[in-house]
């Protein structure tokens, strides 16, 4: 199983690191990926990969941590290490509004033209803006994942026209889900990934800040179990659309 973000470098999992990726291996889980979404945490995203065989990084800015700034010359050393598999956590986030709008636009702009100049995937973090990440995508023409989304089917119907793969996280799990078990069913199952978004995302058994990446294994049986699948099925066809998404 391959859990496609999951944030190794924050604090909470970072100092018990080692008895976090044990346990997620015991549990089945077999790759990762950490979205360093701030400058401070790209080189310690870098670290973690270099340490474990089995994890991979990106880097980027969230849209909440661009007042922090950029750092051009360490973005343009690391994304070009064999780890690096993607340009992420970036988007847009208008929660609790859209104050921020002109500025999270522009950035993403720079993100999504960063990726494409390094031949990287995107990975989105999107609260409340869907419509204007559109354009973005559609001008510079990038694979991308939306992750942890739990949009529509008729809000994701032209990103998946756009290509996009979909990354489900605990939000799957929960008991009140009616909407994102809809979407979970209607996205193409060759676009569909498994995640925690750990420690940040609760699942019905585990609330943050204790989630860890050994969650993924619920999001799976709950998308299973919402399409039919074994969990076997499941972990198989999610693997090899990691593998296909970040070109493994």
């Amino acid at each position: 199983m391959f859990d496609v973000h999951a944030h190794l470098t924050d604090e909470v999992i970072y100092g018990d690191l080692d008895n976090v990726i044990n346990e997620a291996q015991t549990a089945g889980v077999r790759s990762f990926l950490v979205p360093a979404y701030s400058k401070n945490f790209w080189q310690r995203g870098r670290d973690i990969a270099e340490k474990y065989p089995f994890v991979y990084f990106a880097i980027g800015v969230h849209p909440l941590f661009i007042a922090e700034g950029d750092d051009p010359e360490l973005r343009e050393t690391l994304v070009k290490h064999p780890k690096c598999l993607a340009v992420g956590e970036v988007g847009l986030d208008y929660v609790p509004n859209d104050s921020q709008k002109p500025q999270q636009t522009a950035w993403f702009a720079r993100e999504a033209a960063f990726a494409k100049k390094h031949d990287k995937p995107l990975v989105i973090h999107c609260r409340k803006a869907y419509s204007d990440l559109l354009e973005p995508l559609k001008e510079y023409g990038v694979p991308f994942l939306l992750h942890s989304c739990s949009c529509s089917r008729e809000q994701v119907k032209p990103f998946l026209e756009l290509g996009a793969y979909v990354s489900f996280s605990g939000t799957l799990t929960r008991t009140n889900a009616k909407k994102v078990l809809d979407l979970a069913r209607f996205v193409p199952r060759d676009r569909v990934l498994f995640e925690t978004d750990s420690p940040y995302i609760g699942t019905d058994k585990v609330r943050p800040p204790f989630v860890r990446p050994a969650q993924v294994m619920e999001v799976a049986e709950a998308y299973a179990e919402a399409t039919g699948l074994t969990i076997e099925e499941a972990e198989k066809l999610t693997d090899k659309n990691a593998e296909r998404f970040f070109v493994l």
